[in-house]
């Protein structure tokens, strides 16, 4: 797990709750707490990673993991209304990287393990201050809602690993016709 953590930048809540003056300390483990609160009903992180964010620099924190941190959120947030170049015939089905998208995006039973993660992620950042295992949980279960949000192209991927096990590789013949 801590490999994925490290794909999600380091603006960690622990580090920034460890930086603070006492004082400081309990307002932003109230704001995390509420936040945490918000992000248990509604799988959205976002507010939540606003809180590290905003604190990090009360804490004396770079301003550029602030900066990039929140550029990643918004690409993340904004998938599905990226401009797309009008030649391209791309019939997929895109769904943005934020928990409340990709849980909707979920069949009904990955949608109960989806919230099982989810649940487990927003306990540890309770006891660590880190957000970023909530983060991970919607990155981990990302590629399985556009699955589910293209059935066709599932169904193509099964179909071609069916022929190819029925020993069938045509499909992977070059030009002169050789496998």
């Amino acid at each position: 797990m801590s490999d994925g953590i490290s794909r999600m930048g380091g603006l960690d809540g622990g580090r920034v709750a460890g930086a603070l003056a006492l004082s400081q300390r309990k307002e932003f483990e109230d704001e995390f707490a509420f936040a945490l609160r918000g992000a248990r009903i509604t799988y959205e992180v976002e507010p939540l990673a606003e809180v590290v964010r905003t604190w990090w620099e009360a804490a004396g924190g770079d301003q550029d993991p602030v900066d990039a941190d929140r550029y990643r959120s918004q690409r993340d947030a904004t998938i599905t209304r990226r401009a797309r170049h009008r030649s391209q015939q791309d019939p997929t089905r895109w769904v943005d990287r934020t928990g409340p998208a990709v849980y909707a995006a979920l069949a009904s039973d990955d949608r109960a393990r989806f919230a099982l993660d989810f649940e487990g992620a927003a306990d540890r950042a309770e006891r660590t201050f880190d957000h970023r295992h909530l983060l991970l949980v919607v990155h981990d279960w990302w590629t399985a809602a556009c699955r589910n949000a293209n059935p066709e192209q599932m169904a193509q991927d099964l179909e071609l690993a069916r022929r190819i096990e029925a020993g069938d590789l045509s499909m992977l013949a070059e030009d002169d016709g050789q496998p």
